[in-house]
């Protein structure tokens, strides 16, 4: 029996959330959980991030793909007939039919914030498509200060408001290396010293989502 294709989307109403960002170290992180995965990143943004990303890298993998949202169900049959691992699909940061075809298609939606207000009220479309599409999402704080509490405040609002999301206990930091990684044309794994604060919220983030799609499935 051929093993399922696991979709994880990567999703927000909201621009500079650190979509992109997430959605490259997960589908690196994934290639590199297990010996001989492959990973699909499908770039469905028109800005073309990740697929710019993917010029700058000197590797193979993962497979980068920039696709039409048409195309999306096209994309993942031919990744499934393929046996491929994982598919990581990238989103454009605003409301339409692409966002609600990639959260459809996808076994877990992941859904970038940055601690505030303005981004906590951006989830609202997307939680709703959520709803609508009844799959399973997951929070995830990027850009976190280094100090204060606007962590703790998201994490609560986030969880008084949308009780049926939960919020990831791996958060990302609001680091350079994150940036500087990308514009080498790698992820922070690739770039940083095994063991570095930003090394290891990448390999925590990777574990509860990885966790989150065998609940999912079982």
């Amino acid at each position: 029996m051929t093993r399922k294709t696991k979709v994880i989307a990567v999703a927000t109403q909201k621009g500079g959330a650190g979509k992109s960002t997430i959605s490259i170290h997960l589908a690196v992180q994934a290639m590199q959980s297990k010996k001989d995965a492959e990973v699909i990143l499908l770039d469905l943004d028109p800005q073309g991030s990740v697929a710019d990303w993917a010029k700058l890298r000197e590797l193979e993998d993962p497979i980068v793909l920039q696709a039409m949202p048409g195309n999306l169900s096209a994309y993942l049959s031919q990744a499934q007939e393929d046996g491929a691992d994982y598919v990581v699909i990238d989103t454009p940061p605003h409301a339409g039919g692409t966002i609600d075809a990639a959260i459809r298609a996808a076994d877990l939606v992941v859904i970038p914030i940055r601690p505030g207000p303005f981004d906590i009220k951006a989830a609202d479309g997307t939680v709703e498509i959520l709803k609508q599409a009844e799959r399973p999402g997951l929070f995830v704080l990027s850009q976190v200060p280094a100090v204060g509490p606007e962590a703790d405040d998201t994490t609560s609002v986030l969880q008084d408001l949308y009780p049926d999301v939960p919020v990831a206990k791996a958060q990302l930091g609001q680091r350079k290396a994150f940036m500087q990684a990308l514009i080498s044309g790698q992820a922070i794994t690739e770039f940083d010293r095994p063991g570095s604060k930003a090394v290891r919220e990448i390999i925590m983030l990777f574990a509860e989502v990885r966790g989150r799609l065998k609940s999912c499935s079982s």
